[in-house]
């Protein structure tokens, strides 16, 4: 179907007919955590249970983020970008992601409008899940108790799900974001379901580690959240080969360097990366950043940050398939 640029954001959808009638959540699904993946089951439960069943599962996010209109200049930090973030919520169990558009004209439809040209007409759900702490419409005014007043109204079954708990405590982004901050790679790992990664291109860089036997590439343009500054244990995949990979973040003090960089070294990796697109998974954090008194110390250090990397990756090889590395 040819879209209409005059026409508002959500009647432009790029969704084919069968994902009508469909059970769909509304929300920003960052990083696609332990959380959004049990919503997304309740979502398969519910779709069992409707007439024209079982019903696809959409999940519906918003880009850019609506924060990001209302409040300009707003400082975000990011757990997944939008193709990250499809490509997951897929993986989790969606069928289709649809990506509303965030516009004024979209901000401004109250939570009674937005229902009904969202939820009635765009997609004809035959079914809503979100969580109790769901808002919708222009400020946030509709709540969890008028979606399920609303559904009523129109014969669509809404569904309050169950919060996700791990150790007594709600999974959240927010709280997967702290983790992060914090250089918690273990507990992010364990609230997403997944090692965290970063996606970054290989820029030329001070060249330095190369000339004291430990090349790295140099990664710039990253959109998430970066870990605390420090040096981690992680695995980069490049082609069919995947690497264990010492990660420092954070400045260069020894060399009188301030500037936040993410440099990678990938073990037993011998090739030219420049402009590649690199993404890192996180391990577990190694050590905070240091000064060293001079190269040799710098050496010294790396060759046990490089040691343990080995260690702590082959401990994680179950995980991910084809790992290069030598005992």
């Amino acid at each position: 179907m040819t879209s209409n640029p005059l026409a508002p954001s959500w009647k432009n959808l790029d969704l084919p007919a069968h994902a009508q009638g469909a059970i769909i959540s509304i929300g920003n699904f960052d990083g696609v955590h332990e959380g959004h993946k049990n919503l997304i089951r309740q979502m398969k439960t519910a779709g069992e249970t409707v007439s024209q069943a079982p019903a696809p599962i959409v999940a519906i996010t918003f880009y850019p983020h609506p924060l990001l209109i209302l409040k300009p200049g707003v400082n975000l930090s990011f757990l997944s970008t939008l193709e990250q973030k499809k490509k997951l919520l897929h993986a989790a169990g969606a069928d289709f992601v649809a990506v509303l558009k965030t516009d004024d004209g979209l901000l401004e439809l109250k939570a009674e409008e937005f229902f009904e040209k969202i939820i009635v007409e765009a997609f004809k759900a035959q079914g809503i899940v979100e969580g109790p702490d769901f808002h919708f419409g222009k400020n946030r005014t509709g709540n969890i108790n008028l979606l399920k007043e609303l559904c009523l109204t129109r014969n669509i079954l809404g569904t309050v799900a169950a919060p996700f708990l791990m150790d007594n405590e709600l999974v959240s982004s927010s709280r997967i974001r702290k983790a992060i901050q914090s250089g918690d790679m273990l507990q992010a790992k364990k609230l997403l379901g997944r090692f965290y990664s970063i996606e970054g291109k290989v820029m030329p860089g001070a060249k330095r580690g190369r000339t004291i036997g430990f090349p790295t590439a140099n990664l710039e343009n990253i959109q998430t959240l970066l870990p605390m500054n420090g040096v981690y244990a992680a695995y980069c995949t490049i082609g069919n080969k995947t690497y264990a990979t010492a990660v420092n973040i954070g400045p260069n003090p020894t060399f009188s360097e301030t500037s936040q960089k993410v440099e990678a070294h990938l073990l037993e990796f011998d090739g030219d990366l420049y402009d590649h697109i690199l993404e890192i998974n996180f391990l577990e954090k190694i050590r905070p950043v240091k000064t060293f008194v001079d190269k040799n110390a710098l050496v010294q250090q790396l060759e046990l940050d490089i040691k343990q990397t080995r260690n702590i990756a082959f401990a994680n090889k179950p995980e991910f398939p084809g790992i290069q590395n030598h005992a």
